[in-house]
C-alpha cells in the first residue's frame, strides 16, 4: 500500500479499508462469468461454420443433380440409358468441373407402359458417401 499523508478533511488509504478497488475474489468471479458466457458462443461459431460448409456442399450437389436430370429430360425417351453409368458395379462418374462429386444414374422401366423412373445419386468422391438422391419419372406419351 502507498502511504498518503493526512490532508485536512481527508484520511489516508490505511484509515479507509473500503477504498473502491476490486478484491481478488471479485476479479475471479467476473472472469468465471465472462468465460462461462464466451465458451458457448465460440462453440456456436464453430458449429455454424461447419454447418455452413455442409449446406454449401449439399446445395452444390443438389444443383448438379438437378442439372443432370434436366439433361436427361432433353434426351429422346428411347436413349435414356445410352452412355450413362447405370451399372452398380461400374464406378460413379465425376461431374465436369466438380471432381469432388460423382454420380450414378439408375433407369428403371415402370410397370405402367411408356414410363421410366430415373434416379440420380450424388456421392462425395473422397469418401464415396452418398450425399443425396433425386428421382423423376419420364414418360413417352406419343
Amino acid at each position: 500500500m502507498i502511504w498518503a499523508p493526512k490532508v485536512k478533511g481527508k484520511t489516508s488509504q490505511q484509515d479507509n479499508p473500503n477504498n473502491g478497488g476490486f478484491t481478488l475474489v471479485e476479479v475471479l468471479i467476473a472472469t468465471l462469468v465472462l468465460v462461462a458466457a464466451i465458451v458457448p458462443l465460440m462453440n456456436a461459431f464453430i458449429h455454424g461454420a461447419r454447418w455452413t460448409a455442409e449446406s454449401r456442399d449439399l446445395i452444390t450437389a443438389l444443383n448438379l443433380a438437378q442439372g443432370k436430370l434436366e439433361e436427361l429430360k432433353n434426351k429422346p425417351y428411347a436413349s435414356l440409358e445410352a452412355g450413362e453409368p447405370t451399372d452398380p458395379d461400374q464406378p460413379p462418374r465425376p461431374f465436369t468441373g466438380y471432381p469432388e462429386y460423382t454420380y450414378r444414374i439408375s433407369v428403371f422401366e415402370n410397370d405402367k407402359k411408356n414410363l421410366k423412373t430415373i434416379t440420380i445419386k450424388i456421392y462425395d468422391a473422397a469418401t464415396s458417401r452418398e450425399i443425396l438422391s433425386l428421382t423423376m419419372d419420364r414418360g413417352d406419351w406419343r
